[in-house]
C-alpha cells in the first residue's frame, strides 16, 4: 500500500473538503492558534450595534429568531412596499405573482447555480424574484441573481475562468502555529471588490427601494448564531461606509472557518468602537429563506392583496451522495464525515423552507446537482471541473424538468393531484 505522509496529503485532501470537514482537520492536526488583537463587542450590544456606525433600521438580525419588535418593523415595512410597487393590481383585484429564490452554499460547486440561472434566462421564463438569499457561495450567486439576467456573463465568469491561485493561498504553517486559517484569501477578496463597485451597490439600493429584498448569510461565530443581512437596506443607507460592509458580509458569508479568514466586522455600541467575527453562513445555515417568525400570509392581510407566490431552491450540492468506499486515513475519514453532515444538514433546511412555504401557501421548487454528475476537481477551484457543473446547470436550467415540489426524500400525500413528485436531488 501506498505510505504518504501526512504533511504532504494535507493540502490535496482538504481541498476536497467541505467546511467542517476542513475544521474537524484542522483539529486533527493539533495546531494550536493565536487570537488576533480585537475588541469583541459586549454581549448586552449584540442587538443594537452598529455595523460600521451605519444608521440605518435592521440592516440585519438573527436568522434563527425574530423579537416580535422586528417582525412588526418587517411585515409593516414589507407591506408598504408591496402596496407601492402593486398599488394598480391591488385595487383591481389582481393577483400578483411574487417569487422567491434561495441558493445553498456549496464552494466551487456554486458553478451549477450560476450555469442553472443562464440556463433558466435562455429558456425565457426566469421571473423577476421578490426576494433572493444566499449562504456561502450562494452568496455571490444571489447578489447577481438579485439584479437580473444581465449579469448572467459575470456568473459565468466568476464560475469558470478563477483557478485556486487567483482565490487562495496555502499558509499551512502559519495557519497550524499561530494564524487563524489554512488560507490567504486575499484574492477572493480582490475579486469581491472587483465586481462590488459603485454602481452595483446603486442598483442594489433602487431594487430595494422598489420593494425586493437580498439577504445574505453569515454565522456570528461568537454567538455561534446565523445573521440575516439585508443587502439592500444596506446599500440604500447612503452611507460611504455601506460598500465595504457589502464587500464584508459577501466574504464572511464563505469564510471557511479554519480555512479561510474569519472577517472582522467593525461596530459601534455607545459610542465605543468594538468588532464582531463573521463566518461562514453554512456553519449554521446551509440555505435560507427568512425567519420562520415571519408569515408572507400576513402582507396579504394587511394590504388586501391576492398574491401567487413560489419559493425556488437551489441546492448547489447533491442532497444523495454516491457510493464511495472511505480509506481508511484520517483526512479521508473527517473529508467524508464532514461532507455527510454537512449534507444532512442542507436537507433539514429545505424540509424547515418547505414547512414555511406550506404555512403561508406557497409553492415549493427544488434542485440540486444530479448525483449522476461525477467529475472530480484537480484542485480545490478547478475551471475545468466548474465549466462541467456549469453547464450542467445550464442544461437543467434551459429544460425546466428537474425542480421538485418536495423536499429529498418526502413522499407527497396520497390524495395529490399533481403529477408524480420528480426526486429533489436532480434526477
Amino acid at each position: 500500500m501506498e505510505r504518504e505522509s501526512m504533511t504532504a496529503r494535507a493540502p490535496g485532501v482538504l481541498m476536497r473538503m467541505g467546511g467542517l470537514s476542513l475544521l474537524i482537520a484542522a483539529t486533527l492536526l493539533g495546531g494550536c492558534t493565536t487570537v488576533l488583537f480585537r475588541a469583541a463587542v459586549p454581549e448586552d450590544g449584540l442587538e443594537t450595534a452598529r455595523p460600521y456606525g451605519i444608521e440605518a433600521p435592521l440592516l440585519r438580525a438573527w436568522g434563527d429568531g425574530l423579537n416580535q419588535a422586528d417582525v412588526e418593523f418587517v411585515v409593516e415595512t414589507r407591506a408598504r412596499a408591496l402596496e407601492r410597487s402593486h398599488a394598480e393590481e391591488i385595487a383591481r383585484g389582481e393577483t400578483i405573482r411574487m417569487d422567491s429564490l434561495a441558493l445553498s452554499g456549496g464552494g466551487p460547486d456554486g458553478a451549477f447555480g450560476a450555469g442553472l440561472l443562464a440556463g433558466w434566462t435562455a429558456r425565457g421564463d426566469r421571473p423577476e424574484f421578490q426576494l433572493v438569499t444566499g449562504v456561502s457561495t450562494g452568496a455571490i450567486i444571489a447578489l447577481f441573481a438579485f439584479l437580473g439576467p444581465e449579469y448572467d456573463d459575470e456568473l459565468r465568469e466568476i464560475y469558470t475562468e478563477y483557478t485556486t491561485k487567483d482565490l487562495a493561498t496555502t499558509t499551512f504553517f502559519s495557519g497550524l502555529t499561530g494564524g487563524t486559517a489554512l488560507f490567504d484569501t486575499s484574492g477572493y477578496r480582490r475579486l469581491i471588490d472587483k465586481y462590488i463597485d459603485d454602481e452595483i451597490v446603486a442598483e442594489i439600493a433602487e431594487a430595494y427601494r422598489n420593494g425586493r429584498v437580498l439577504l445574505i448569510g453569515t454565522t456570528n461565530i461568537d454567538a455561534s448564531r446565523p445573521v440575516n443581512w439585508n443587502v439592500g437596506a444596506i446599500a440604500a443607507s447612503g452611507d460611504p461606509k455601506a460598500k465595504r460592509l457589502i464587500r464584508d458580509v459577501i466574504q464572511a458569508s464563505s469564510a471557511i472557518p479554519a480555512a479561510f479568514p474569519p472577517v472582522l466586522v467593525p461596530v459601534n455600541y455607545h459610542g465605543q468602537s468594538y468588532d464582531e467575527m463573521h463566518v461562514d453562513g453554512g456553519a449554521t445555515q446551509q440555505v435560507i429563506l427568512f425567519s420562520p417568525e415571519l408569515r408572507m400570509s400576513e402582507l396579504d392581510e394587511r394590504t388586501g392583496a391576492k398574491v401567487d407566490r413560489r419559493v425556488w431552491v437551489v441546492v448547489n450540492n447533491k442532497l444523495r451522495k454516491p457510493y464511495d468506499p472511505v480509506r481508511p486515513r484520517v483526512f479521508d475519514i473527517a473529508a467524508k464525515a464532514g461532507s455527510s453532515l454537512i449534507g444532512g444538514s442542507g436537507s433539514g433546511d429545505v424540509y424547515r423552507i418547505y414547512a414555511v412555504a406550506e404555512r403561508d401557501g406557497a409553492a415549493l421548487e427544488v434542485i440540486s446537482i444530479p448525483p449522476d454528475f461525477s467529475a472530480d476537481p484537480e484542485e480545490m477551484f478547478d475551471p475545468v471541473y466548474m465549466g462541467k457543473l456549469y453547464q450542467v446547470g445550464y442544461d437543467q436550467g434551459l429544460s425546466g424538468e428537474h425542480w421538485s415540489p418536495y423536499p429529498p426524500g418526502f413522499a407527497p400525500p396520497l390524495d395529490a393531484t399533481a403529477a408524480p413528485a420528480r426526486v429533489a436531488d436532480g434526477s
